[in-house]
C-alpha cells in the first residue's frame, strides 16, 4: 500500500508552492489573531476587574460578551462574520481599503478568531489579575498612583507572570484553529491541500503534509512560549523559582 504513494506531489512543484502559500497564509492568521486577542483580552479583563460602581453595566456587558463568545462554537462564528456581516454593504465598504492586502474571508476568519481568542484570554488574565495580592494595587495607590496607572504599572506586569501559561496555551490553540477557516474560503494549509488533493487524489500525502507542519509549527510556538515564560517571570519577579508550564507543551 505504502508503495504506491507518491511525496513528490507535496515536496516539488506546484504542491509545494501551494503548501507554501498556505503555511504562510496560516502564519499571518494566527499571528495577527495572536496580537489582536491579547489587546481585546486585555481591555476585557480590566473592564471585568474594576471595581467602580460606575462601570457595573459595563463588567455585566463584558461578563455576557465572555460567556457567549467562549460557548458559541468557532466554526458558527466564523460563518456569522464572513457570510452574514461581510455580506452587509457597509461592512464590505468598511473593509475595503484593506482589500488590497487581504480578502473579505481571510478579515473575516481573522476577525472570528481574534474575538473568540480574546474572550478565553480575557478570562485566563482576570484571574491572574485576581492572583495579584490585593496589598499591591493599594500600595500603589498609596504611593500617589491613580487606580489604571497602579494597575498598568504594578498589576498588569504580575498578572501577566502568573497568567502567561494559560494564555499560551490559548495563542497556540488559535495557531491550530486557522485551520477552521478553510470553511469560509480562506487560502490556509488546510485549503490548500484540499487543492492538492482534488487535483492529484493524493490526499494521504497532502493532508500528512498539512498534519507534519501544524506539528512543527506548534511545537516550536510551545518552545518560544515556555522561554516567555521564563524571561516574563524572573523580570518581574527576579529570584523566583519557576514551576510553571507551558500547558501546549503537553497538548
Amino acid at each position: 500500500m505504502f508503495n504506491d504513494l507518491s511525496w513528490t506531489v507535496v515536496l516539488d512543484e506546484p504542491g509545494r508552492s501551494f503548501l507554501l502559500h498556505g503555511l504562510w497564509v496560516t502564519v499571518q492568521l494566527a499571528v495577527l489573531a495572536i496580537i489582536g486577542s491579547t489587546v481585546l483580552g486585555t481591555l476585557v479583563a480590566l473592564g471585568r476587574v474594576s471595581t467602580m460602581p460606575a462601570l457595573a453595566p459595563l463588567r455585566w456587558a463584558l461578563t455576557a460578551y465572555v460567556e457567549f463568545f467562549r460557548n458559541v462554537p468557532l466554526l458558527v462564528q466564523l460563518v456569522f462574520w464572513s457570510f452574514g456581516m461581510f455580506s452587509l454593504d457597509l461592512v464590505r465598504a468598511m473593509a475595503a481599503p484593506l482589500n488590497a492586502v487581504y480578502t473579505n474571508q481571510f478579515l473575516a476568519g481573522l476577525l472570528g478568531l481574534t474575538i473568540y481568542t480574546s474572550a478565553y484570554v480575557a478570562e485566563a488574565l482576570r484571574s491572574g489579575i485576581q492572583s495579584v495580592p490585593r496589598g499591591q494595587l493599594e500600595a500603589a495607590r498609596a504611593s500617589g498612583l491613580g487606580y489604571w496607572p497602579a494597575m498598568r504599572a504594578v498589576v498588569l506586569p504580575q498578572a501577566f507572570a502568573l497568567a502567561f501559561p494559560a494564555i499560551g496555551n490559548q495563542y497556540v490553540g488559535a495557531t491550530k484553529n486557522t485551520s477552521v477557516v478553510m470553511a469560509i474560503g480562506v487560502t490556509d494549509l488546510v485549503f490548500q491541500a484540499q487543492q492538492i488533493e482534488s487535483a492529484t487524489f493524493a490526499a494521504f500525502e497532502a493532508y500528512t503534509a498539512v498534519l507534519v507542519i501544524f506539528v512543527v509549527v506548534c511545537l516550536a510556538e510551545s518552545a518560544l512560549l515556555a522561554l516567555a515564560v521564563r524571561g516574563l517571570v524572573t523580570r518581574v519577579r527576579p529570584g523566583a523559582k519557576i514551576t510553571a508550564r507551558v500547558p501546549a507543551l503537553e497538548a
